[in-house]
């Protein structure tokens, strides 16, 4: 992956094509995440297939991450409006264990309990709408770029909506890395940069302070390794694109 740079219609970024699938899949889960009705996610990638391009290494850690959306309600009560009923908060029609991933996806609209109940179907519907249609655009870039030379393009005036649409995937590996505080994310950049590191794992799933090779369950001290590294390039990714923009519409 590399650093965006300007382009004749927009910004452009060389990527592996390995980079291009897994970003495109994690896009695709989170819109999948936050669709009201059946969820289009890709679905895990075939365990041992391989990405053109990838190391052994990078097929091991990156198959950690690769997750499928449970399915959402079809019909019956809390359908919403899929059922003909009144349109309901994206939140109360969603499988109880998608919900701690929707609260950060789409924040409430008052921090009066009241205000936002009553609100949310209001709100959280247009941009639920919203962030899934940046999701899969950014997607169909991904998987088939339109930039030079064979480049990821990032048109000129969707800056915004890639940026939105970068962090949103951020956001919801931030929720399951347990990053709540600067420190939390110091300590998933540590262990994102470490081979074999020591250290403990947290009660709550997230690093210890020094590391995951402690963590009891291998399994899940790969998927954190891997998911932590998979956060940290879509931090530089999304710094990149920022720079870029700055830079573009700075001076010339």
């Amino acid at each position: 992956m590399r650093a965006f740079t300007p382009a004749a219609q927009g910004l452009a970024c060389a990527m592996e094509d390995w980079e291009r699938e897994l970003l495109a899949g994690l896009a695709m889960q989170v819109s999948s995440v936050l669709d009201a009705g059946a969820p289009r996610g890709t679905g895990p990638h075939q365990a041992g297939a391989g990405r053109p391009g990838e190391s052994g290494r990078d097929r091991e850690i990156l198959e950690a991450l690769d997750f499928q959306a449970p399915q959402w309600p079809q019909g019956g009560e809390g359908a919403g409006e899929a059922s003909g009923g009144a349109a309901a908060d994206p939140l109360e029609r969603a499988p109880e264990e998608l919900r701690p991933l929707l609260r950060v996806l789409l924040p409430e609209a008052s921090q009066d309990p009241a205000t936002a109940r009553e609100t949310a179907s209001l709100t959280r519907e247009p941009l639920r709408g919203e962030k899934q249609g940046r999701l899969e655009a950014m997607a169909a870039e991904l998987a088939r770029p339109s930039g030079p030379a064979g480049a990821v393009l990032v048109p000129r005036g969707q800056e915004g909506r890639w940026l939105g649409a970068i962090n949103d995937i951020r956001l919801v590996l931030a929720q399951r890395l347990s990053i709540q505080t600067a420190q939390d994310a110091e300590r998933v950049h540590r262990v994102a940069l470490e081979e074999e590191g020591a250290g403990e794992g947290r009660a709550d799933g997230g690093p210890g302070p020094g590391g995951v090779d402690d963590v009891d369950d291998p399994a899940h001290a790969q998927w954190l390794r891997g998911t932590a590294l998979v956060y940290d390039l879509l931090t530089w990714w999304q710094e990149s694109l920022v720079a870029a923009v700055l830079g573009a519409s700075g001076p010339a």
